[in-house]
């Protein structure tokens, strides 16, 4: 996958999270601060590769990382679920 794509699918998926964030704020509230989302489809393997690779480049880098998991729920259609930190 190229990284136009991927990123393309990304910001796809992230606009459905940032709704559902709008929509449901204390699905996050508990959440570490400061925390960079990558998110995770429920159908796209490849891209879930891919974004497993960054979020490794990510914590890498010193930073906090949410793994945002797109669910077939309806009621609950994100799983969210903080990566180990290398501090």
């Amino acid at each position: 996958m190229t990284k136009k794509k991927q990123a393309i699918k990304n910001l796809d998926l992230s606009q459905e999270l940032a709704e559902y964030i709008a929509s449901n704020p204390k699905a996050v509230k508990n959440l570490p601060k400061k925390s960079t989302f990558v998110v995770f489809s429920s159908v796209d393997k490849k891209l879930n590769v891919e974004n497993q690779k960054l979020i490794d480049s990510i914590v890498a880098e010193g930073k906090k990382v949410i793994k945002a998991v797109q669910t077939e729920d309806k009621l609950n259609p994100w799983k969210f679920s903080p990566v180990a930190y290398s501090f």
